[in-house]
């Protein structure tokens, strides 16, 4: 039986290839060509020309959530026009330096916005669908809250 797009499953295994391009730059590409730039904070080294490797940490976990969420409330029929996501996150002080704390703050922007929609969309990304959250929520606190925002009508 042969699945619609949609409907295929992605691979398990996943390859990607990292490439030095100089300093402590990096670009990280996977099989279809796709790819992200890696750099270091200006203190460590770095020329601060792209996000360091925790930042893309934290804005996966953010996009990987923020997928869900957008998905559900679409197939709610939420009438949302703008939709982003305030990350912040502490460290802890020791290496390895991983995130001990993470909060995500949604932000929605639309007409009738069901605050129930919402809060189901973002229980359901957090406790069922989102990968990267499962992989650190047992190493980080992860919190979350949220804002509807009303659209005018002048938007």
């Amino acid at each position: 039986m042969k699945l619609k797009k949609k409907e295929q499953i992605m691979p398990s295994v996943k390859k990607m290839v990292l490439h030095w391009k100089g300093n402590y730059r990096f670009i990280a590409r996977n099989e279809k060509g796709l790819s992200v730039n890696f750099d270091a904070p200006i203190p460590n080294g770095g020329e601060e020309t792209a996000l360091s490797p925790m930042e893309n940490v934290l804005a996966s976990l953010a996009a990987c959530s923020s997928y869900h969420v957008v998905s559900i409330l679409r197939k709610t029929r939420q009438d949302f026009s703008d939709y982003s996501v305030e990350m912040t996150a502490d460290r802890r002080d020791e290496p390895p330096r991983i995130f001990t704390n993470i909060h995500l703050k949604y932000i929605i922007k639309g007409k009738n916005i069901s605050k129930e929609a919402v809060e189901t969309a973002i229980r359901l990304s957090e406790e069922k669908y989102c990968s990267v959250r499962g992989m650190l929520k047992n190493t980080a606190k992860i919190t979350s809250s949220y804002e509807i925002l009303k659209q005018n009508k002048l938007d």
